[in-house]
Order: structure tokens, then C-alpha cells, then sequence
């Protein structure tokens, strides 16, 4: 676990190529799920890739980490034969944008993300070439009409700051990227821009600004109730808090992580055991300690850092 989670870390700072990833045991793609009628789960190979099937084309939420584009077309195709003509990404990280080109290359789709996603994506970084965006967006845009429409949304910083949320009206379902994944407190990127302290209020501005969305598809993980959403919310925002009284108090991160056991309604995203797939990034008890460790570094005006895991003994 270890192990593959500082892979991952250094391929999201560019520093490992793929196939070294791959190597090590990361799951590869798993047959395609119905979320709704149109909405479509490809979990495995890096982030979920989701799927929607329109009227005359397909529509691709991420696409994994490189080399998966053939395996994601074997499962669009399992489902489909219209043509897929356009690719979203939630963010720039390579689990969830390395397969763009095979689409580009293949399929001349189109590719869209949030303008500081986009602004990553266009930079080579270290084994990974430029990843080109065509259709850029800062606060919101729409594409399409009636069943076919879908509404993309950026709130603000949490697991980057490009975090873009994909909404499927029609069916109400929420593509909501690495922001939201495996239903415990996330990963934070500051050298992307991301910040705990900001996350709470960028999902909850999602929820209420999203209020049709019923079910999250997660960026890693599974698919989660709205209920589930907003106990999520409650529980980040809760830690920011409990990090700031600690800082205030000169308190330390083990008193934080008391103050976290003692409310019984955080006691799910408190858990010692990795969650059902969870191919990387610890448990949800090491992942709380990390976020803590996060906003108590930016209340202090300290440089935050990117901690994919934590020793055994700090788990």
C-alpha cells in the first residue's frame, strides 16, 4: 500500500514513468457499471472513468492513467456503438487525464477542463508530454440540450484548485473527480493548488449550488448518496475546525486526532482499514491525520505539503 502510493505520488510530480506504476500491482480496469440510465462507471487503471451516453455520441469523464484507452473503449463498446466525441477531465493529475491522447489521436474528440487545469495540462511534466485542452471554463459552463445536457462547475480549491465538478442533469448524477474519492477526507495537492482549508466551502457550494445531483460518483471509489455527500462535507469541514481550535489552543495533531475520535457521527471516515477500492492513498484514519497536518500547516502560513502516506506508525 506504502509503496504503491508513493509511485503514485511521484508520478503526479512527474518523476516515474507509468509502466513503473503498472508494475507494481496497480489494478487494472474492471467491467463497466450503470449508475442511471445513461451514466456509466469504468472503475480501475487510476480514477474512474465516466461515461455518458448521449443521443448520437458518448461523452468520457478522465481516462486513466496512459495506455488504458484501447480497455476503455473495449468497455464503451460493450454498451455502445456510437462514437465517442468528447473528453472532460476533473482535474490535470495523470491518473485521470494520461489516456487523452488516445482519443485525440484515435477519435479527434474534443477536450475540456477547467481553465487551471487546462493551464497545467498544457506543460509537459517530467515523462508526461503537454496533454493540449480545446474548450476551457472558469466558474461554469453547459454543453448540450435536454437529455443530452451537461453542466460543468468549478466552486474553488480543495484537491487542486482546477477541481471541476460534471453534472448530468437529466439523470442526476455528479462526476465529482479526486476532490471526492473512496468517501474519506482527500488527497491534497498544494503544488497544484490545493488547500484543506478551502475544501469544505468549495463542497459545500457544490451541494447547495448542485441541489438535483442525487448520486456522487467519486474520483476513486465507488458511487455515494447524496446523504453520503453531505456527511462527507460535514466530517472536512469538522477537521478544518478542529485544526484551527487546536492551533489556536497550541494544541497538538494528536489532540486534533482525539477531538475527531470523540464525535461519534465521524467514526465512518475514521477507520483503520483501506476502503473497498482503494488501490492507493492509506486509510481513512491515516488520511484524517494527513489533512489535519495540511490545514494546521496553512493556519500557520507554512508551506503545506503533499503527503501521499504515512508510516505505519503514524497510521
Amino acid at each position: 500500500m506504502v509503496q504503491r502510493a508513493a509511485i503514485l505520488g511521484a508520478i503526479v510530480l512527474g518523476g516515474v514513468a507509468v509502466t513503473g506504476l503498472m508494475a507494481q500491482g496497480l489494478p487494472g480496469i474492471t467491467p463497466i457499471e450503470q449508475v442511471s440510465e445513461d451514466v456509466y462507471r469504468i472503475p480501475g487503471a487510476g480514477g474512474n472513468t465516466v461515461v455518458f451516453v448521449r443521443q448520437n455520441d458518448v461523452v468520457l469523464v478522465d481516462t486513466k492513467v496512459p495506455g488504458n484507452g484501447e480497455g476503455i473503449m473495449e468497455q464503451v463498446r460493450s454498451i455502445t456503438d456510437k462514437p465517442v466525441t468528447m473528453v472532460i477531465n476533473t482535474h490535470s493529475h495523470p491518473d485521470h487525464v494520461g489516456s487523452n491522447a488516445f482519443f485525440r489521436e484515435n477519435d479527434n474528440v474534443q477536450v475540456v477542463a477547467q481553465a487551471n487545469s487546462a493551464a497545467r495540462m498544457s506543460v509537459a511534466s517530467g515523462p508526461f508530454p503537454a496533454n493540449p485542452v480545446d474548450t476551457t471554463f472558469t466558474t461554469f459552463r453547459a454543453i448540450g440540450d435536454g437529455a443530452d445536457r451537461i453542466e460543468l462547475y468549478w466552486f474553488g480549491a480543495g484537491h487542486t484548485d482546477g477541481d471541476a465538478f460534471v453534472y448530468f442533469p437529466d439523470d442526476h448524477v455528479l462526476a465529482a473527480g479526486d476532490i471526492y474519492a473512496w468517501h474519506m477526507s482527500p488527497l491534497i495537492d498544494p503544488a497544484s493548488g490545493g488547500s484543506m482549508l478551502a475544501l469544505p466551502t468549495t463542497a459545500t457550494a457544490a451541494y447547495y449550488n448542485i441541489p438535483g445531483a442525487q448520486r456522487i460518483i467519486a474520483g476513486h471509489g465507488g458511487v455515494h448518496s447524496r446523504a453520503e455527500f453531505l456527511s462527507w462535507i460535514t466530517f472536512n469541514r469538522g477537521l478544518v475546525q478542529i485544526a484551527e481550535q487546536t492551533v489556536q489552543t497550541g494544541g497538538t495533531e494528536d489532540d486534533a486526532m482525539d477531538r475527531l475520535y470523540a464525535v461519534p457521527s465521524f467514526a465512518v471516515f475514521m477507520g483503520s482499514q483501506p476502503l473497498p477500492g482503494l488501490e492507493y492513498g492509506g486509510t481513512p484514519r491515516s488520511r484524517a491525520r494527513i489533512n489535519l497536518r495540511v490545514a494546521m500547516a496553512e493556519l500557520r502560513g507554512e508551506e503545506a505539503p503533499l503527503i501521499m502516506n504515512l508510516p505505519p506508525d503514524q497510521q
